[in-house]
């Protein structure tokens, strides 16, 4: 009978072993099944991802070919303002050489012309009121051939540059003739030599 006892006990511990085998195996299949449906989800997900990441590199290859042809259209544009930029460097320097010789030309010819006043203010007296009048004609005409050098530069200037340069270079002289209070002067001080 102890026989028939250990095989009962021997029966009764496989069944249950059997039991917990069973319910560890169904939990086993529940956790692939779930990773199962996971890989599933995270394939699908992939996908989608990969057609996003297609079409967002696709969008990036068309803006930067978009941004190439945009930088070829303006580098013309930046050459020439660099050329306009040199043109205009130039007529500047121009201008201001004009504008320095003609001012040296009306202080010498101030200076020259305050050297005959003190050489003639001495014989003034003694001359008639005709001479008086040439002298204003002299003025008159040192006038004349100021404006037409100014006049002759800047026809030189405009035909060398653009219109939009060569009023630059207008201001350019004329602030450059403002610059110079001495000849101005010296002219007042001529002027009130002479009256």
């Amino acid at each position: 009978m102890i026989m028939e006892i250990s095989v009962l006990i021997m029966a009764i511990s496989v069944a249950v072993l059997v039991i917990f085998l069973v319910q560890t195996l169904r939990k086993a299949q529940q956790s692939i099944e779930t990773a199962n449906e996971t890989l599933r989800e995270a394939r699908d997900l992939i996908n989608t991802s990969k057609d996003d990441v297609e079409g967002l590199v696709g969008n990036v290859r068309d803006l930067i070919g978009q941004v190439n042809t945009q930088v070829g259209a303006v580098e013309p544009l930046m050459s020439s303002v660099r050329d306009v930029g040199t043109v205009v460097n130039e007529v500047t320097t121009a201008a201001r050489e004009v504008s320095t010789s003609w001012v040296g030309s009306l202080k010498r010819k101030s200076q020259h012309a305050v050297a005959q006043v003190d050489r003639k203010t001495a014989a003034k007296a003694a001359m008639p009121a005709t001479e008086d009048s040439m002298k204003w004609l002299d003025w008159v005409d040192t006038g004349v051939k100021a404006v037409r050098g100014i006049q002759n530069a800047l026809q030189a200037l405009k035909k060398t540059s653009q219109p939009a340069v060569a009023a630059t270079s207008e201001i350019v002289v004329s602030e450059s003739i403002k610059e110079q209070p001495v000849a101005e002067e010296q002219t007042t001080n001529l002027n009130r030599r002479l009256s």
